[in-house]
């Protein structure tokens, strides 16, 4: 549909520009002329231009002007090829965005449906094993319903494929790697997928081939559902469909994106090899090579530059970056999100509220989509004193505020002023080296496990 408003927006001046630039806009001026630069990509790069240079075009803007003026008022036709292009362009991204979420959808559904025929083939008896049961307690048992009630057809497909089963085929061993997984399930694991589970059973209807042998009883006649829970012989029992649904979540594979600053992004051991983010990475894909370790960390950043891309920044202050902030993080769907902030905000004068503001704003985006997220403490560094107390400071108050998400990168490498321990510098007093970086992966792992 197009812009009933394109023709609504007002033009924007040279002297505009400059005053933007210049920061001598008030906060209304400024946030609507960079929403009218997302929608004008021309005004965009207007803006991206003239920032390379001082605030004051003026001996320039004339002659842009004059250039733009005769580049527009040449035909109407030009300005039509251009809208033309600009929808063409947003109809083949809104096109390939869409395919993409179908193929995704797509996707999970054949791993539910994949999943939920190995569960039924586990729980549900082959017919020429239940006879012999059956016949001992001296209630024969129909293998299918009656001729003369077929109109009580079971619902689930997958029924009907256990019900017209020869009788002589025994049903197929479970696969490998969901029994692999469900042996070397932990036990701390087991409590976490029972409540999972337990919050999936209300909508068994809705997954499809989820927990079929219960669609089965609901919907069969009495005498197919008695046949069900007939006594069966010790060797043909399945293991329990929870176990096996227990053993599908735990072998799902991790996904994890980190979110920081110098240190993050390997800055201080010889190699990059050495770097917790990447020595983190090796760690799960050594337990599982389709584990995913993304770092969005990048030097020098703060946690103004994690914010989400719509959050409402001072002019004074650095914009999100739109390519290593939490939004982009969120695209990425992790199952978990890992901050790591270590003094940059402290460094460069900002105050612990702005500090604690923006990580409790990156935090919170992350609950949104339900995605786990940890902050690690602020880290030691060879600072003023004023600098090395408010570090403390606010590693006191991330421990406080995330008791239970918090990963300590404080203790252990910190003298008792505040400085960086000698055996972990890297040599600037500021990151530390591959010794210390093996020790961070020791703290992250005890908290993500």
């Amino acid at each position: 549909m197009p812009d009933k408003h394109a023709n609504n927006k007002p033009s924007v001046s040279g002297e505009l520009i400059r005053q933007y630039l210049a920061g001598e806009l008030d906060d209304k001026a400024m946030h609507a002329l960079e929403r009218q630069a997302l929608d004008d990509p021309f005004l965009a790069e207007a803006l991206e231009g003239f920032s390379g240079h001082a605030p004051d075009q003026s001996a320039h803007l004339a002659d842009l002007q004059q250039r733009l003026e005769q580049r527009v008022g040449r035909s109407g036709r030009a300005r039509v090829r251009l809208l033309y292009y600009r929808w063409a362009a947003a109809a083949a991204i809104l096109l390939i965005l869409g395919l993409s979420f179908w193929w995704i959808n797509q996707q999970q559904v054949s791993r539910r449906q994949d999943m939920a025929r190995v569960e039924t083939r586990e729980t549900t008896p082959a017919p020429s094993a239940a006879k012999p049961a059956d016949s001992a307690a001296g209630t024969p048992v129909p293998a299918v319903p009656p001729a003369g009630r077929t109109a009580e057809k079971p619902k689930a497909e997958t029924v009907k494929a256990v019900t017209a089963a020869p009788a002589d085929v025994p049903p197929p061993h479970p696969a490998p790697a969901l029994h692999e997984a469900a042996k070397d399930a932990a036990p701390e694991a087991e409590a976490l997928l029972e409540n999972k589970i337990a919050g999936t059973e209300t909508h068994r209807e809705d997954a499809p081939g989820i927990a079929a042998a219960d669609t089965y009883k609901r919907s069969a006649p009495a005498e197919v559902a008695a046949s069900s829970a007939a006594p069966r012989p010790q060797a043909m029992v399945a293991p329990p469909a929870r176990k096996m649904r227990q053993a599908a979540f735990v072998a799902a594979p991790r996904r994890i994106v980190v979110l920081g600053s110098s240190t993050a992004a390997g800055i201080g051991p010889q190699t990059p090899d050495s770097a917790w983010v990447n020595l983190l990475r090796e760690y799960l894909q050594d337990k599982d090579p389709r584990a995913m370790v993304v770092n969005l960390a990048v030097g020098s950043a703060n946690s103004y530059r994690i914010l989400p891309h719509d959050a409402d920044v001072s002019p004074r202050r650095p914009r999100p970056d739109l390519q290593h902030n939490i939004t982009k993080a969120l695209l990425l769907q992790p199952d978990a999100i890992i901050i790591n902030m270590p003094s940059n905000d402290i460094m460069e004068g900002y105050s612990l509220q702005e500090f604690q503001r923006n990580l409790a704003a990156v935090v919170h985006r992350a609950q949104l989509f339900n995605v786990a997220c940890y902050i690690t403490t602020t880290q030691p560094r060879n600072m003023n004193d004023a600098e090395r107390e408010k570090l403390q400071e606010m590693r006191d108050y991330i421990i406080r505020t995330y008791p239970n998400a918090y990963i300590d990168f404080w203790e252990g490498f910190s003298t008792p002023d505040g400085r960086l321990l000698p055996q972990y510098d890297s040599g600037d007093g500021v990151h530390l080296n591959g010794r210390g970086h093996r020790l961070m992966l020791e703290r992250v792992k005890e908290r993500i496990e």
